[in-house]
């Protein structure tokens, strides 16, 4: 079990204690409300200091969990394109598919950036503010060095990771040979296939690769955490 899938299994374990404790009518009513766009009044579980520490760190997870797993549906996804008549008549294309689903793995990136850079930021304050000055520096210092991790994928060139659109010359080339196919030519129609089968074989693998650097980063930083984050835990 990596440090990630680890640091995770164990936050689950802090708050089932605490889910069990949700009065059923209560959830039932919070749940009618959020339906009818009534603002549900928050559950009252007269939660301890500690409880609520454990709460906190298992959403901060959730929100970390769910960013990953979005980049890595996303290879998925531009494996995936078949022509249908819904895709014909909104006039989505090959390049067009495969572009839309690049910028979101590039905007996801960023989301997942921002999401552990606020739970490590929440975490070495929550230490400090207990006088837990070391515990405090050092996820400091983790936070610095998953920073760094994602400075170092190989996202798209001239990309700065909070930009929402980006130059690729290979999907470029896709794109101009896939708006001049639209021609009678035969040869023009290969050059447009060939160009987008490269790039879609270009990013996938490089999201591939990325994918499997960013886990390896986040598998480290968790693995850290673990011992100050659940001091109870031995191996």
């Amino acid at each position: 079990m990596t440090g990630y899938e680890r640091f995770g299994e164990l936050a689950v374990d802090k708050v089932k204690p605490l889910i069990k404790r949700i009065d059923q009518k209560e959830l039932e009513k919070s749940v009618s409300d959020s339906i009818e766009g009534i603002s549900p009044k928050p559950i009252p579980l007269g939660l301890t200091k500690e409880e609520l520490f454990y709460r906190d760190v298992f959403w901060h997870f959730g929100e970390i969990k769910k960013s990953l797993e979005t980049l890595e549906y996303i290879p998925i996804f531009i494996n995936s394109f078949r022509k249908s008549k819904a895709y014909g008549e909104a006039g989505i294309t090959t390049t067009i598919y495969l572009r839309y689903h690049i910028e979101h793995y590039l905007q996801e990136n960023y989301i997942l950036l921002v999401r552990v850079r606020t739970f490590m930021s929440w975490l070495s304050r929550r230490f400090k503010k207990e006088r837990r000055t070391r515990e405090s520096l050092f996820v400091s210092k983790l936070k610095d060095v998953f920073e760094d991790a994602m400075k170092n994928l190989k996202l798209a060139r001239g990309y700065h990771v909070h930009q929402a659109r980006y130059d690729d010359n290979v999907l470029n080339i896709s794109t101009l040979f896939e708006i001049v196919s639209s021609s009678d030519e035969e040869e023009t129609k290969v050059l447009a296939t060939l160009s987008y089968k490269r790039a879609k074989e270009e990013w996938g693998e490089r999201i591939k690769n990325n994918n499997q650097t960013l886990k390896e980063s986040l598998d480290m930083i968790f693995e850290g955490l673990i011992p100050i984050v659940f001091p109870s835990v031995r191996e």
